[in-house]
């Protein structure tokens, strides 16, 4: 057995994780499978993967000359590309007996439109290979836009199964193809429990967080961008204002109440966030940024260490779904809908603060009300954590029937 897995993002322990966790559940579901992640751009590779996993670099038509080289690979079925790294990722095309979207954003629909083309692009290939694929529970949509709308319907309709990761994604597909059949789950990261014991270990060796932690008898962590980076919100520079100015002053009263903030940085190499959420570090007995590109600090050492906070104040979306997974309570700071949908599906819409609405005000009463049902909260956590994780492995469960579907038909 193969397994492709395209459009995977780099140097992000949120996309790490639910790329990771994908590969740890096919990998009992298919003992021996043989995975091939294709990392978009010049990111790093994904750290300590398992051995059954190799990871190449994805061919993106982006330049004339790569744009040219895709359109003669489509015209060609894949027989003739004039460029070397497109050759490497139809060679692994060939062999996949299913591929995969990587669970991960909206990178389908109107949110990152510029950079849709780049996505889309490769499904012409598959369906010109006549190769089969699925949506492995990424978020997806909104598709208002008219530019786009035989491309994305073409690239949905040839899909094997299109399964989805938060309901508003959900409903955005069903309304745009309306006769394909829609499959709603979790984010990917649920299905796959983090190994106690030997992340506990990394933390007692990580001898600077223990005594921080060991120092201040609650701790929590807080997961900020700025948004600068973001195709909609960075056009509006009082956003990235507004974000500084709320948290410099909700984590300053945080610290004067006692508690220690934790800084969980969620990007690694070239395009971190650990510069800067040390700009929010007033000093250091009471703040701590964790190290971003330490390859032993991966995605499932930052789960467990959530699992050791009193709560997260979360922007970051994989932030907040470690939290839900650890049994931490959490607020979530929601600018898509990959959030809110989630929040809204396990019935936390309380907990959930959309960027239009963030001041010190709001998320200071968020807080307060988590402290006064702290109990309540991480109980229902708790016990959610069963479903959150079954919900999430019927991602898997669906690969297996189509894999076996397909296998009957052969």
């Amino acid at each position: 057995m193969k397994i492709l897995v395209i459009n995977c993002h780099p140097d992000n322990r949120g996309d790490e994780a639910a790329v990771h966790a994908m590969v740890d559940e096919i990998s009992a579901a298919y003992p021996g499978v043989e995975i091939t992640l294709a990392i978009r751009g010049a990111g790093t590779k994904y750290p300590n993967m398992p051995s059954n996993v190799k990871m190449i670099h994805q061919f993106m038509p982006i330049s004339s000359k790569a744009k040219l080289a895709h359109r003669i690979a489509v015209l060609t079925g894949g027989r003739v590309s004039i460029s070397s790294n497109e050759k490497a990722l139809i060679s692994e095309i060939s062999k996949a007996d299913i591929i995969l979207h990587a669970p991960g954003g909206p990178s389908i629909g109107d949110t990152y439109y510029s950079d849709e083309p780049t996505y889309l692009a490769i499904y012409d290939l598959l369906i010109a290979m006549h190769k089969p694929y699925m949506f492995y529970a990424p978020s997806m949509g909104p598709f208002q836009r008219e530019e786009r709308i035989s491309w994305r319907k073409k690239v949905l309709d040839y899909a094997e199964a299109i399964v989805l990761r938060d309901p508003i994604s959900e409903k955005y597909v069903r309304d745009f193809v309306p006769d394909k059949t829609i499959s709603l789950t979790l984010d990917s990261a649920f299905q796959h429990d983090v190994n106690i014991e030997h992340n506990k270990e990394k933390l007692n060796q990580y001898m600077e967080l223990k005594r921080f932690l060991e120092k201040h008898e609650k701790c929590v962590g807080v997961t900020i961008t700025d948004l600068l980076w973001h195709p909609v919100y960075s056009k509006n520079p009082a956003i990235s204002k507004n974000i500084h100015d709320v948290f410099h002053e909700f984590l300053s009263s945080l610290t004067k109440a006692g508690y220690g903030v934790v800084f969980i940085p969620q990007l690694y190499g070239n395009g971190n966030d650990y510069d800067l959420m040390r700009t929010f570090c007033c000093d250091t007995n009471d703040y701590f940024v964790v190290t971003a590109s330490d390859e032993r600090y991966d995605t499932y050492f930052q789960q467990y260490l959530i699992g050791q906070l009193y709560a997260v104040i979360g922007m970051r979306y994989h932030s907040n779904i470690f939290s839900a997974k650890m049994g931490t309570p959490f607020i979530s700071i929601s600018y898509e809908q990959k959030m809110k949908g989630f929040m809204e599906k396990m019935n936390l819409a309380e907990y959930c603060i959309d960027l239009k609405t963030l001041s010190k005000d709001t998320i200071e009463n968020r807080f307060e009300q988590l402290v006064n049902h702290y109990d309540e909260y991480k109980k229902y956590l708790c016990n959610k954590h069963a479903f959150m994780k079954s919900e999430a492995h019927k991602t898997t469960d669906i690969l297996v029937t189509v894999l076996e579907r397909k296998e009957k038909v052969q």
